[in-house]
């Protein structure tokens, strides 16, 4: 590991837990001073590991998600910008559905043969949106379009299932499983009843959520250049 990795992987890890600690202790005016520097980290973390393999970086699906969660990240943070927050997610899991449709592999997914099983997804939502429906007022149609996003990003996730190697799917679809699990709390807890340490849950399934969607492309391109080498050396 290069040095610039480590330092990059240590103020993510510190600006973590930093953020984790002001949330429990709703301390929620400091947070300006560690939220917005998690994903710009992030992103470095995952730029510093893909550099050998990723040249076009401005053009990576995982960039620009990761840049459409900082500006979600701030939008939220800042009264009266809950929709350009919303939006800025939605795009966000919009490049990450990208990313995981351009995956390649001689591989076939295991949905690919079952695709039946992913109606699963499909009840989540329908019973998720049950849940909410009544307490949306106005914003019935953005939670509804936010909700789907969600829920194709995920179905997404899970197509990498022995699609490619069984390590980086797995990290991909614990990723896509926090965010919507972050999603859905952050959702019951602003429309339906706000409950106690919603903040915590909140924080701690999305930053779990970004470092598993980024472990998994580091290691897809890891994987991706392994062979490439391999093919040229045959």
């Amino acid at each position: 590991m290069k040095p610039v990795q480590l330092r990059l992987l240590l103020a993510t890890a510190f600006f973590i837990l930093f953020d984790l600690v002001l949330t429990f202790t709703n301390q929620d005016e400091l947070r300006f001073f560690s939220k917005p520097f998690i994903i710009p980290c992030l992103a470095g973390v995952y730029l510093s590991f893909t550099a050998a393999v990723k040249n076009v970086w401005w053009k990576d699906s995982i960039i620009s998600g990761l840049a459409f969660s900082w500006l979600g990240d701030v939008f939220l943070k800042l009264d009266g910008l809950f929709i350009p927050g919303l939006i800025s997610f939605l795009i966000a899991h919009i490049f990450y559905i990208i990313f995981f449709v351009k995956t390649r592999s001689g591989n076939t997914s295991f949905f690919k043969l079952r695709p039946v099983m992913l109606i699963a997804v499909l009840a989540y939502l329908i019973e998720l949106m049950h849940l909410l429906w009544p307490h949306l007022g106005g914003m019935k149609i953005p939670v509804l379009a936010y909700g789907i996003t969600i829920s194709v990003m995920l179905s997404a996730a899970l197509w990498q299932y022995q699609k490619l190697d069984n390590k980086t799917a797995l990290f991909f679809i614990i990723g896509a499983t926090f965010f919507v699990a972050s999603d859905s709390i952050l959702a019951i807890n602003k429309f339906r009843n706000q409950f106690n340490n919603a903040g915590i849950f909140i924080m701690t399934t999305y930053v779990i959520a970004q470092v598993f969607i980024v472990m998994g492309a580091i290691r897809y391109w890891t994987v991706k250049n392994e062979e490439l080498k391999m093919k040229n050396e045959e």
